[in-house]
Order: structure tokens, then sequence, then C-alpha cells
């Protein structure tokens, strides 16, 4: 239990009484205001978090959080009533919201009426439209963020701890924060151009789960998974909502609404024809405010389960994705396959071979090349496609995988690698000073992985990967992003796409402490690297 408990603040004008949730972030707790003896929420950051040695900037963000939040003043969003810094730890005080959130209504099988669900849903909306107009973006519209207040029978949204200011369609750097199912894609990105669409899409993929009692694929996934329609889960559900819950969760930012007053037009009018009652005084629970209709079992995929399980449980998005991957792809021999790559890495030992390709890093050292440590396999060539164009030759179940390659990036420690992909298929001394290098396949002849760790720390000193064409791009986008450790720039990977649609050969780049090249070889795959900038001095 945490040591807060019972604890008085602000000159005794507050109590905390118990704890009702708690995140890496921050912990809430309900409060009681003495003065006014009122039931209150007190937000505070984690505990664990004054070891950090940038302890400082986190207060600086939660106080953020509660400036952005205090600014936002509507019927529907949560009040701020008060901030105030004690014994060095940072306090915000909101409202209290007794009810449940609108996950605990729904999930796991009580889809809600649409009439219902509408109608919260435009409360959220005009609740989104004061928060635009204020220059933020909420960036976790969801049902778990989402409270139905059991008094007054209205949504109240909650929880702006990843809330950022924004220019409208102009590129700038969020944190890669996201709730899969309900964020956008351009969110999995650090640096893209922001815009309220991608509240947009939340809300959108909201009312889907609300309706279906189902949490929709993720986005990072929808380019090879396909996302069944609402209608398809809940048949009672009228084509027009259908058409709008797709409209609003376009992939591409451009090809949905751009704002929510947009959206929301394209929902029907109308008042909901739904019974509220009131539970027992006696009783404090609220999971029955509300009378729906049992939903019909749908069948769910198994990714999508696995997904929701992660939810569910905390996991993050790439180390749940890249435990999927490592399952598929064990379900396969691993043949032993070099990664084709232009550099002298991964470095294993080396063995004969009659056509070493040259090395775009051979310059940044003046040692000579080793040959390739492992000589491929016979292998079918790649067959030039265009990428525009989906590939026919790629089977759906490696398509189905791809696009949760993880990207691995320097500085990893071994342990998280062999946790998500286990063992590599080949392992040897590395041709740099104090290191060594494995290898991956997740997806046999198509993607390898490559990472060379430090003897000392276990930690990637360089990472990399090699694509067959016939790989989608985002797959590549999405893989390069994680090499860079989440923030690849638009310069990089506006160079990756220019190497996949074979407008130049290489593209080389620093960013940071990194040096990296992105390029075709001698075998038609793209070849990514990314390394410490002082490792081939």
């Amino acid at each position: 239990m945490d040591s807060l408990i019972g604890t008085t603040l602000s000159n005794g004008k507050y109590t905390l009484e118990e704890e009702i949730g708690q995140g890496g972030f921050g912990v809430t707790y309900k409060a009681i205001h003495h003065f006014l003896d009122q039931t209150v929420v007190i937000k505070t950051l984690n505990e664990s978090l004054k070891s950090e040695r940038n302890f400082s900037d986190l207060q600086r963000k939660f106080q953020d959080e509660a400036r952005r939040l205090a600014s936002c003043v509507h019927p529907n969003i949560v009040r701020v009533s008060d901030f105030f810094i004690e014994h060095d730890r940072a306090y915000m005080v909101m409202d209290y919201i007794p009810g449940k959130t609108l996950d605990d209504l729904v999930f796991p099988d009580r889809p809600m009426p649409e009439a219902v669900a509408i109608h919260y849903i435009r409360q959220i909306g005009s609740a989104l439209q004061v928060v635009h107009r204020n220059g933020l973006l909420h960036r976790d519209i969801k049902p778990q963020n989402i409270i139905l207040h059991e008094k007054t029978q209205e949504a109240i949204l909650i929880d702006f701890g990843i809330a950022r200011e924004f220019t409208p369609n102009s590129t700038q750097t969020h944190t890669q924060m996201m709730s899969v199912g309900y964020a956008p894609i351009e969110q999995y990105f650090a640096q893209e151009k922001r815009s309220p669409a991608s509240d947009v899409y939340g809300l959108a993929a909201t009312l889907y789960a609300l309706v279906t009692a189902t949490v929709p694929t993720a986005s990072i996934l929808r380019d090879h998974e396909r996302m069944p329609e609402p209608r398809e889960l809940a048949p009672s559900i009228s084509p027009g909502v259908n058409q709008a819950i797709l409209r609003g969760m376009a992939m591409q930012a451009i090809h949905r609404p751009s704002s929510i007053g947009e959206w929301l037009a394209l929902l029907p009018e109308g008042s909901p024809s739904f019974q509220m009652t009131q539970p027992p005084k006696a009783s404090t629970k609220t999971a029955e405010t509300v009378v729906f209709a049992p939903k019909p079992e749908p069948t769910k995929p198994g990714l999508r389960a696995i997904w929701l399980l992660a939810a569910l449980s905390g996991l993050t998005l790439t180390g749940v994705a890249i435990a999927i991957l490592w399952l598929q792809s064990r379900q396969s021999p691993q043949p032993a396959i070099t990664l084709n790559s232009p550099s002298p890495l991964p470095s294993l030992p080396p063995e004969p071979s009659p056509s070493p390709s040259p090395s775009p890093i051979q310059s940044a050292s003046p040692r000579p090349k080793p040959s390739p440590s492992v000589t491929p396999s016979p292998t079918p060539q790649p067959i030039p496609v265009d990428p525009s164009l989906p590939s026919p030759d790629l089977p759906k179940v490696v398509t189905r995988s791809t696009s949760r390659i993880p990207g691995f990036a320097v500085g990893t420690p071994e342990q998280e690698v062999r946790a998500a992909l286990g063992d590599p298929v080949r392992s040897g001394a590395g041709y740099w000073q104090n290191t060594r290098s494995v290898l991956y396949e997740p997806v046999p002849d198509r993607i390898s992985l490559g990472y060379l760790y430090d003897q000392s720390t276990n930690q990637i000193r360089q990472t990399e990967a090699s694509f067959a064409q016939s790989i989608d791009d985002l797959t590549l986008q999405v893989t390069v992003n994680g090499m860079l450790g989440s923030r690849a720039t638009p310069d990089v990977i506006e160079g990756l796409k220019q190497v996949y649609r074979r407008e130049r050969d290489r593209y080389s780049f620093q960013q940071g402490n990194l040096k990296g090249v992105i390029e075709r070889n001698n075998q038609d795959r793209i070849y990514v690297g990314v390394w410490e900038a002082d490792l081939h001095d």
C-alpha cells in the first residue's frame, strides 16, 4: 500500500484516502477536501520517479498537464481546481466523478445501442472541440478515459497526460505514446504533421468499440490485417453510422474529416431512445446505470485478442508486437543467411566467399574487410515489382507478420532482444574491437536482422536490417523508426522511401551520436544500418 494514503496536504486542506489508479507516470487518489467537505481526486507523480535524474523535468511536464487541463473549461471535461507542490512533490486536484468508465460498462460483452453510444460520443466531441480551440490534441481518446457520471448521466473526458500543443498540419515532435486500437498511424511516429484528425480517429475508434464491444484492430496492423466493419460484428448498426466510423478511422489523416465537427456531422441526428435507471442508494456499483442489449458472440481474430490482452496488461506496443513475431517465426526452421550488408557487419567469423560486396563503411576504417561470415543458401531472386502496388508473390501469412518487425535501437540490452526474438540463428566475434555479432531471420528469405553487441555492456552498438523488395514500405518505415529509438526524422524516412522507390541507390545520414546508411545492395535487397558514430574509428 502506498505510504501517501492517510497523508494530509496543503495545510490540512486535503487528506488522501485511497488509491484509485496508478501508471508508470502518475498515481491518482481519492481524497477529502476538509474545508468544503467534498470528495476530490488528487494526482501526483509516481514515487519511483523521484530517483530519476530528470525528475525536475517530469515535475514540469506534470504541471504542464495541469495547465492544459485547466485551460479547457467544458461540462464534459474533468475540472482542475487546484495545484500545489509540497515536500518537492507536485499535486493536481480535480473534481471527483462518481461512476464507471465506458470501458467498464461495455467490455467484455455488452455493446451499447447505437443511439446511446452516439449520445455520449457527441458529448465528448463537443468537449474535444474546446480542446482543439485551445491548441491542444488529447491523443488518448478511448473508452477507459471517459467516465459516465452516475448522477448526471453525462460522459466526462479525463486524463490529459499525453495531450500536446499543436500547430495545424505542421511537422512536430511528440512523444511516441499511444493506446493500441485507438491511436492513428501518425501517432506511432515521433515527427509527423499534427492535426485534429488524430483525435477524430480516436473518437471514431471509441464509437467502434462502444457499439461492438470489440477493440478495433491497431492502425499499425491494418495494412495487413483487415479490420472488420462495425456492421460485421453488430448487424444492427445502421449503414450511416457504419460509414461514419470507417471515415473517421481512415488510415491516412488526409482521408479523414479534418475536424471533430465535420465528423460529428456524419452521425445521424435525433434524441437517443434509451432508459436510464438509478442504482439502489445502498449500492456503490454503477455498472447497471445503463441497460444494454447483450452482444452476440463474434469471431475475434487471434491477433486482436493478443492486442487486447496487451492493452489490459499494460505491455508496450513494441514488446507485444515482437513477441507475436517471435512466436510466428519459431514455427518454421531458421536457415542461416547473411544480411548481404554493404558493411562488414554483422562480422561473423570469416569464411571464403567468391563475390564479397563492396563496403560503404570501408572508408570509415583502414582495416581490410573480411569476407561475409555466412555463405547464403541458394534462394530465388526477388521479382522486381512496382512498389506502389501490392506484391502478388508474397504469401498472406508473411504479409500479415511483416508490419510487426521490431527495430531495436543502439543501446538496447541483449536481454531485451533475446526475450523478444529468442536465440539467434548465428553468432560470433564482431569485426570491431570488443564486439560480438548475432543474426536473426524473422521472415525467412524476406527479412533479416543483425546486431553488434559491446562485449562489456551487452548492449547494441550497431543495429541492422535487410528487406526484400516485396516487403511493403510501411513495414520498413516502422522498423527504421524503431532502429532510431522512435526518433527518425522526416529526412531519414524520405531517404528510405526514395531507396524503396528506386529513385536512389544509397542514402547516408547522421542523427545525433548515430550514423546510418540505407541502400539497395547487389541482391536487390534494401539494407539499413545504424551505429554509434565512433564505432568504426
